[in-house]
């Protein structure tokens, strides 16, 4: 195939063969082995970030020539330009659906994402859960969550609205996978709304097919109250 993703073990990356699997494309895949925590030389051979997700086209639709892209949002939406002709996006004819869409979409890597991230790092930095350092992280963190469980409460099943959007292909890895890195748990009565979207993502059916093609067949998504930590290496 002249479409190739390159995933690196547990990481963000399986949200770009989420989004091929539910639009049903044709790809080939390569799976990277984390050395033992970071990115290993074959992904930073592919891009100057050093990072995965890395995608390959080896004839472009707009270049005609091939083309080299990483970074999560740029991929997606590359890949539903040049071969998902825009589905599981909204544009402005969309309406209300846009200006969620939109702001959903840039949420995940732009606020989620960072704000577990600084849990992690809060974590490994400090024992002391007053230190106000950690107790910020703590108050975004909630914050973030809140805002997940207000929108889906409005909602009723994802992010955006009655589908599922790239939106959500943004957002549940960080609610999800991320957290075998920092093994943050959700309320079952407080979060009951995450807890039934994650649910509610885990029974399809490209998600799935992903996930075990990602993590192998042993992998159980983290779609639960519960995370436990990975173990590396693995």
């Amino acid at each position: 195939m002249p479409l190739t993703i390159h995933h690196l073990g547990r990481s963000q990356s399986e949200r770009i063969v989420w989004l091929a699997e539910e639009l049903g494309i044709k790809y080939d895949f390569v799976f990277h082995k984390r050395d033992p925590l970071l990115a290993p030389k074959s992904i930073k051979d592919l891009h100057p970030s050093g990072t995965a997700p890395v995608i390959e086209d080896d004839n472009s639709p707009f270049t005609k020539s091939k083309v080299v892209l990483a970074e999560s949002g740029a991929i997606i939406d590359y890949i539903i330009s040049a071969y998902g002709e825009g589905r599981f996006a909204r544009t402005p004819k969309d309406g209300e659906e846009y200006i969620q869409f939109l702001e959903w979409y840039h949420w995940a890597n732009a606020s989620l994402q960072p704000t577990l991230f600084r849990v992690l790092i809060n974590r490994h930095s400090s024992n002391d859960p007053e230190a106000m350092h950690v107790k910020m992280g703590n108050v975004k963190l909630e914050g973030a969550l809140s805002m997940i469980e207000a929108r889906l409460g409005e909602t009723g099943s994802y992010l955006v609205g009655n589908d599922v959007t790239t939106a959500d292909i943004m957002a549940i890895c960080t609610l999800t996978t991320m957290r075998g890195f920092c093994p943050i748990e959700f309320d079952e009565q407080k979060h009951k709304n995450i807890l039934a979207y994650l649910k509610r993502v885990g029974d399809r059916p490209a998600y799935q097919k992903a996930m075990k093609l990602c993590e192998g067949e042993d992998f159980v998504p983290m779609l639960g109250a519960k995370a436990e930590q990975f173990a590396f290496p693995y």
